[in-house]
């Protein structure tokens, strides 16, 4: 991984103004507006990302409070040769990123299956497992009516424990100081919705469904180990537009319900939250409220509180072999012989 001697000065100038800092350290990941890296305060280790942004962005993340959301330390902007950076400082996610996990999973046998004993990697339970800590995280977002406008697995940090964080808020948007509608600020290809290319004003019930879209494009993400949408220029090499996104998209609608080997009540959720007109997508409460999301909670529960810290791997096998164990105890119930009841 190659750092950038630019950036590589611009931690340094951060560094000599900010006297709580004691030393930047390792590079820990690149990207086209910034680079992580671990930092020192104190005795402790922090990740410290760096952040190209223009001076009217407003970034209200540094409040932001929940067990699904990652904790900032402190935020600083400043400016280096005419352009203007931020600095955020937040807990270190020793276990990388949702993105890496699936990765690895598929490249990397991180499980160390042999043979392949199951028919799937991701199965439903850690499916749930991943999905309802993501969703406990956007209900944070909800509750104050603020947009993330960027999630994707690379977002989704893990720390240790195994608990996921949204992380990166560099789009975030609070929708309480709109005093008209808002143009999407970003965000990532082959997660964002049909609406983001029409580039239009959007009301904020519609701003808020960016995130169940791409909460959508997620979970297919982690389920299929690849982007739902993986856009391509035309045969006149014209830009993607919204009505492309659209027609991609409900192919791919199509080819998820055509799967008979998908449960039902996942491909419903799915389907529910990648409608590609948003009156039709998912509400919050119907994303917090689904039958599916909700399923199996106490089994879950009970395997996620059978392990300790540092044994993220066992915890994942476990939650990987329960999908097989639960589906094999229901088909035995379903054949066991009925109890023979004798009268005289």
């Amino acid at each position: 991984m190659k750092a950038s001697k630019n950036y590589a000065s611009i931690f340094n100038y951060f560094k000599e103004t900010d006297n709580d800092i004691v030393e930047f350290i390792k590079l820990l990941g690149t990207g086209g507006f910034g680079e992580v890296r671990e930092v020192r305060i104190g005795s402790k280790i922090y990740a410290a990302k760096l952040v190209r942004k223009e001076k009217s962005d407003n970034i209200e993340a540094d409040y932001l409070r929940g067990s699904n959301i990652i904790k900032i330390v402190k935020m600083t902007e400043k400016e280096f040769e005419g352009q203007c950076y931020d600095l955020i400082i937040m807990e270190k996610a020793v276990l990388r990123d949702l993105g890496t996990l699936i990765r690895f999973l598929i490249g990397r046998n991180l499980l160390k299956l042999n043979n392949a004993p199951f028919t799937y990697i991701i199965g439903d339970n850690i499916l749930r497992y991943f999905s309802r800590q993501i969703i406990s995280g956007l209900e944070v977002l909800e509750r104050s009516e603020l947009v993330h406008f960027d999630i994707k697995p690379e977002n989704i940090l893990i720390v240790s424990g195994f608990i996921l964080k949204i992380s990166d808020f560099s789009f975030l948007r609070n929708l309480n100081t709109l005093k008209k509608g808002i143009k999407i600020p970003g965000g990532t290809s082959g997660y964002v919705s049909p609406e983001y290319y029409h580039k239009k004003e959007i009301d904020s019930d519609v701003a808020k469904k960016q995130d169940y879209f791409a909460l959508g494009a997620t979970i297919y993400y982690l389920k299929f180990g690849k982007r739902l949408l993986n856009y391509k220029r035309d045969l006149n090499n014209n830009a993607i537009n919204e009505s492309n996104v659209i027609d991609l998209l409900q192919k791919q609608i199509n080819l998820i319900k055509a799967n008979k080997l998908l449960n039902i009540g996942f491909v419903d959720f799915l389907c529910g939250l990648l409608q590609y007109l948003p009156d039709k997508r998912f509400s919050f409460d119907q994303i917090y409220r689904n039958t599916w999301v909700n399923e199996n909670r106490k089994e879950i529960t009970d395997i996620i509180n059978s392990f300790l810290d540092g044994e993220e791997d066992k915890l994942m096998r476990e939650l990987v072999k329960s999908d097989f164990i639960l589906e094999k105890k229901a088909q035995i119930k379903s054949f066991a012989r009925p109890k023979f009841k004798f009268v005289l």
